[in-house]
């Protein structure tokens, strides 16, 4: 899933759940939400166990692009 895709699906899930009668406000909390999940997921990279991979090379490598990913996708919610 691009980040794209994944910062659409995380607001939508959130713009469902959220039930306001006025729209601007569901849209707001929506995207709030999404950012604080996308937060919360980042905070865990540095917790990746090393002996799942070979090398510290390798470790290094998935936690780069594990935050790469989603930086992407908080950079995407917010453009919602």
């Amino acid at each position: 899933m691009t980040p794209q895709e994944k910062a659409k699906d995380l607001y939508d899930s959130y713009w469902y759940c959220l039930f306001q009668s006025n729209i601007e406000k569901r849209n707001y909390w929506s995207k709030q939400c999404a950012l604080i999940a996308v937060d919360e997921i980042i905070k865990v990279c540095p917790y990746i166990r090393q002996k799942d991979w070979e090398t510290l090379e390798q470790l290094n490598a998935a936690n780069i692009y594990f935050v790469e990913y989603w930086n992407e996708v908080k950079q995407e919610i917010e453009k919602l």
